[in-house]
């Protein structure tokens, strides 16, 4: 008989290998031995998927029913249900979830899935909002949130709503208004027309990611006060108002949205840019970055010349600046009427804080980018390094070799401000 290794291990690893199988797998050592008989009720995390659920001796509501009943510690970890209307119920569903609740359940994902052409959704209603012990609450596509009154989630840090729908306006607030120690909130919209106002009202949160791509002419766009944020990530957005109180907001990362480079983010110390300049509306008068000392911009949106100028010239203290660009398919790509107007006077960042300059994916055919390049090595007085990164040359490419060589001999060339700046090219 061969030697039984797995049981040799640690108790605490055995059952932190069974939570990482699913539960039907983790049932069915089982059958190994005695020891192995009641092993799977131990284990601190459930997951179940209808779909991936197939057997001839019972049903996938049956499995979960048993499986909740037959646990034993008095703290499950976490309850992950994937789950359609053709495998289970949605009374049975509710059940189970209380059920979990009451086995002082710490973190719930749910998500909702149908069949092709059908139009169904589950209810996460009032009721479900009933949970102490939770930490951290997951709703997928198609899970409905309906909440006509505020619940209580009092130890939730980390809400993700991830294609989730809402029945009006005031669902969410209530939602968000039951979880008052969140931290963490995850928000991604593109198929759902019902809100018209999305409220994110909360003092304790400190991370906020937004991803919408929702194409609906009527919804107006977020209000958003949470005055202990410290990161800030969104993207997609395309709405008519965008309103943003985070007074002690630290790192920002703005990706293809417009409007929303605001006096809200002018305190950041790190942010990246991934817009469109000929779109974004900046800051009125006299709006200085007086923190930033970390500022990334992404170089392939029309325009981005134009909000680096700005930006350099609004941002006294930078001390690290990344530029990123994007490979081409097409190798003649050339941005038409591209025209950098370079600042009036030399920023005060480059005359003395700026320490780092990267640019990753550098294009050595476009001159345009040559001509940015130059500026920043001729004026940054107190640059240590600058890194120039590029795709690497296959062998039969002689040619673009050569090409490089005369770019990076010209650029090595510049008459630097700083004496001991250290210029580094490299392959990615």
């Amino acid at each position: 008989m061969a030697e039984d290794r797995i049981s040799q291990f640690p108790e605490d690893l055995i059952l932190q290998i069974l939570s990482l199988v699913p539960v039907k797998t983790a049932v069915s050592t089982s059958v190994l031995s005695k020891k192995w008989h009641s092993r799977w009720k131990s284990v601190a995390k459930l997951k179940f998927n209808s779909e991936d659920y197939q057997s001839e001796h019972q049903t996938f509501s049956e499995t979960v029913h048993k499986s909740l009943l037959s646990y034993e510690p008095k703290v499950l970890e976490s309850f992950h249900l994937s789950f359609g209307s053709d495998k289970a119920d949605a009374v049975d569903v509710v059940h189970w979830i209380k059920t979990a609740f009451a086995l002082n359940l710490r973190t719930l994902a749910l998500e909702f899935h149908i069949e092709p052409f059908e139009l169904d959704e589950f209810v996460f209603t009032s009721c479900l909002c009933t949970c102490d012990t939770l930490e951290t609450l997951e709703l997928g596509s198609l899970i409905l949130v309906d909440i006509p009154a505020p619940g209580s989630m009092k130890s939730l840090k980390k809400l993700h709503l991830i294609q989730a729908l809402y029945t009006n306006d005031e669902s969410i607030c209530n939602l968000l208004s039951s979880c008052p120690r969140l931290e963490e909130l995850v928000v991604e919209r593109s198929y759902e027309y019902t809100l018209k106002l999305f409220t994110i009202k909360v003092p304790s949160l400190q991370r906020l990611r937004i991803y919408d791509h929702n194409d609906d002419a009527e919804f107006i766009g977020y209000v958003i006060d949470v005055p202990s944020l410290k990161y800030l990530e969104i993207g997609g957005l395309r709405c008519p108002q965008f309103s943003l109180n985070a007074p002690e907001l630290v790192e920002a990362y703005i990706g293809r949205v417009s409007n929303v480079i605001s006096e809200s983010i002018v305190s950041v110390r790190r942010l990246v840019l991934n817009v469109s300049a000929s779109e974004t509306v900046y800051p009125p008068t006299g709006c200085i970055f007086y923190q930033l000392v970390y500022l990334q911009i992404y170089t392939h949106e029309p325009g981005w010349y134009d909000l680096l100028t700005w930006m350099l010239e609004h941002s006294p203290k930078l001390q690290v600046l990344r530029l990123v660009s994007i490979y081409r398919s097409d190798p003649d790509y050339e941005e038409l009427g591209w025209e950098w107007i370079k600042p009036k006077c030399v920023p005060e960042c480059l005359l003395s804080h700026l320490e780092t300059f990267v640019w990753r994916r550098y294009d050595w055919k476009r001159e345009n980018e040559e001509e940015v390049a130059t500026y920043i090595l001729k004026n940054a007085r107190g640059l240590k390094s600058a890194t120039f990164s590029t795709d690497p040359i296959e062998p039969d490419q002689l040619d673009k070799l050569k090409h490089r060589c005369r770019m990076r001999k010209k650029l090595d060339g510049v008459l630097k401000a700083s004496k001991t700046c250290h210029l580094v090219f490299k392959f990615e």
